[in-house]
This record gives C-alpha cells, sequence and structure tokens, in this order.
C-alpha cells in the first residue's frame, strides 16, 4: 500500500486522553478492503463489556472515539429524576437480607428461588465467583481487600487478575481454577471447599454463577451429596440484562451479600454520574451513525446485547440486526460501509487481516 496520509505515516495514531483512534487515508483506490471508505477505527475490551461496573470505562473508550474528548464530571450534580432507576433484587428482613436467584435461559425458561442470608453470614461471607463479571464487580466494590473476600473463581479470574492472592488449591492444574466458563468444575469446587476446611471453619460461602451455568443441578447435589450446607448458590439472571437499570440491580445485589449498602455504594454513583455527562453530551445529536465491532473470531454483538445497550447509549446504529452475537458475511458489511469499526483488545490479527486488505 502506497496511500496518501493524512498526517505524517501509513497510518495516523491520534491519542486522545489515553484513547487510540486510527484515522485513514481518504485515498479510498489505492487503500483496498475496508479501507475504502474511510471509517473510524478503535478498540475495546470486549470482557469488560459485562455485567460490571467496568463496562462505564468502555463506554467511555468508545464516545471519545465517536465524538472526541469526553466532557468532565468534575462539580457536576445529577438533577433528581436524571439518575438510572433500577430496582432492588434483595428485601431486608429482620436479622438478615433476602436475595432473589434468578435464571432465564435462552428459550425464556425462568426459575427463581429465594436465599436468606442472616447479618451474622454476611459479615463472614467468602464468594467463589464463577464469571468474569462478577470478579470484577467485587474488584471495584471491595477494591484491595478483594481477595479477603473473593476465594475461589474461574479461569477468567486467573486470567485478567493473575496476581490476585487466592491459593493454588486445585489438584488437577497449576492455577487452581474453577474451570471454564459455562461448565463449573465439581472437583475442583469440592478440592477447595476440601483445603479450606469450608465445613468448619465458621465462614459463610456463596458461589455466584451466570444463570446459564450448564451444570447447575449437578453442582447443588455434590454439595448437598458432601454435606456442605452452609454454602449457598446463587445464579444471577444475565438474560434479564437489557437495561443499564438492571445492570445496577446486580451491583447493588452482589454488594448487599458482602455487607455494602447500595446507598453507600460509591461504585453505583460513580457509574450513574459518569453515565449521566455521557447521555447529557449526546442529548442533542441527531447524526446517524453506523458502527461494527467485531471480535477476534470475527463474530459481531447484534440486538439484545450488552454492546447493543452502550451502541443505543451513543446514539449509533449497529449494523448487526441479529439477535445475539453472529457472523456477518464480508459482503453485508461492505454493502452497510460503518462509519466506525471497533476491534477488540488481544486480536493477534494484523490490521490488514481485520481490515480485509487482498495483498
Amino acid at each position: 500500500m502506497n496511500s496518501k496520509i493524512i498526517v505524517v505515516s501509513v497510518v495516523a495514531i491520534l491519542i486522545i486522553a489515553g484513547i487510540s483512534v486510527f484515522v485513514w487515508s481518504d485515498n479510498k483506490e489505492e487503500n483496498g478492503g475496508w479501507y475504502a471508505w474511510d471509517p473510524t477505527i478503535g478498540e475495546v475490551d470486549y470482557t469488560k463489556i459485562s455485567t460490571t461496573p467496568q463496562i462505564i470505562d468502555q463506554l467511555e473508550t468508545m464516545y471519545e472515539v465517536v465524538y472526541g474528548t469526553l466532557p468532565s464530571t468534575d462539580g457536576v450534580t445529577i438533577p433528581d429524576g436524571k439518575e438510572l432507576q433500577y430496582n432492588s433484587l434483595v428485601t431486608k428482613v429482620s436479622g438478615g437480607i433476602e436475595v432473589k436467584s434468578n435464571y432465564t435461559n435462552s428459550s425464556g425458561f425462568l426459575d427463581t428461588k429465594t436465599i436468606y442470608f442472616t447479618d451474622s453470614e454476611i459479615s463472614k461471607m467468602k464468594i467463589i465467583s464463577y464469571g468474569y463479571g462478577i470478579t470484577d464487580s467485587y474488584v471495584d466494590l471491595l477494591g484491595a481487600t478483594v481477595w479477603d473476600t473473593v476465594v475461589a473463581a474461574g479461569n477468567t479470574t486467573w486470567d485478567d487478575y493473575p496476581d490476585n492472592e487466592m491459593i493454588n488449591w486445585s489438584d488437577g492444574g497449576s492455577s487452581g481454577s474453577l474451570g471454564s466458563e459455562y461448565n463449573l468444575s465439581e472437583l475442583n469446587l469440592l478440592s477447595y471447599l476440601e483445603k479450606a476446611g469450608a465445613k468448619d471453619n465458621g465462614n459463610t460461602y456463596c458461589l455466584v454463577v451466570w444463570g446459564y451455568i450448564q451444570n447447575y443441578d449437578d453442582v447443588v447435589k455434590m454439595l448437598f451429596d458432601n454435606g456442605y450446607t452452609n454454602v449457598e448458590v446463587l445464579r444471577v439472571d444475565y438474560y434479564a440484562i437489557t437495561s443499564f437499570e438492571y445492570l445496577l440491580s446486580v451491583q447493588d445485589l452482589l454488594g448487599q451479600i458482602v455487607g455494602i449498602d447500595s446507598l453507600d455504594n460509591g461504585v453505583i454513583s460513580n457509574f450513574q454520574l459518569r453515565y449521566y455527562v455521557i447521555e447529557e453530551a449526546l442529548e442533542s445529536d441527531t447524526d446517524v451513525k453506523k458502527v461494527y465491532l467485531e471480535r477476534a473470531d470475527k463474530k459481531s454483538p447484534g440486538s439484545e446485547t450488552l454492546s447493543q445497550l452502550c451502541f443505543d447509549t451513543l446514539k449509533l446504529t449497529n449494523i448487526n440486526i441479529t439477535k445475539g452475537t453472529t457472523m456477518l458475511s464480508d459482503e453485508v458489511i461492505v454493502s452497510e460501509q460503518p462509519d466506525y469499526i471497533f476491534f477488540v483488545k488481544g486480536d493477534t490479527r494484523s490490521m490488514d487481516q481485520r481490515m480485509r486488505v487482498t495483498v
């Protein structure tokens, strides 16, 4: 490629508040591939577009790629009625709380269970986190003391937080994790509980999982058969997360089972403020801007996804209108010519490979 360049090199990288924005030449004949229509290209951490307050970081990243410098939150107060209104999944009762454990599968089947935690149990709560959004939430909620409370976790925690202070308890591997995202290792869970002396150490354990865990019934039976009556399994209804309001309901829930009340929760108030600033900045924007986000496997989030929530907030039109995460054909993408293309961090393909340049 010998294209004319907007600035001084093959690709000009503008650094705006730490956000990389890639600007390409407008020489459509020489560039080839998706460079032809001069989209603006950005990068997001796709693992953080999950049920975690850290999704606001990715929302701000996309904002700056599309609109430029983000307005400051300094001195901003959210007016009455402008905050996200969320319903609590926790009911305060005498001596403790009742928590809704919900599961909705992709076919719409709903199962709800109420779990009761006493104030004493909450004060001695240990969390077994089985899902990266869950772990990320506790990292934000608990800060430097997170590993005092989160004592075991799945693969993604060991990948994302390799310096965690959890012990290596697994007999079957070096990481000591509970296994992959969908099918929890019952053997490793039992190994941890035995090594921790969970029956006799006076702690209460809450295994927090996404509702789509595939072997939920087997895990519950395993705990019962082995006498772990002090280990509750709390399912977070991932498929119900179709709004940022419900995302905050989940943060409230995760906080309250470890004794953090949402009214005193800086994580939620911080999210509310940053979200409000974005919404206010875009209140009068009416331009139609197309967007496409591609993972390393070439799949793209469509409707009813957390990425779509981000796009809606940013007033971007997603060219993937199918439900869930699917793969669009190159022909569809070329015909739509999105104004903004986002790739994910960790994608090992070269930029020319991502942009479908034919050599």
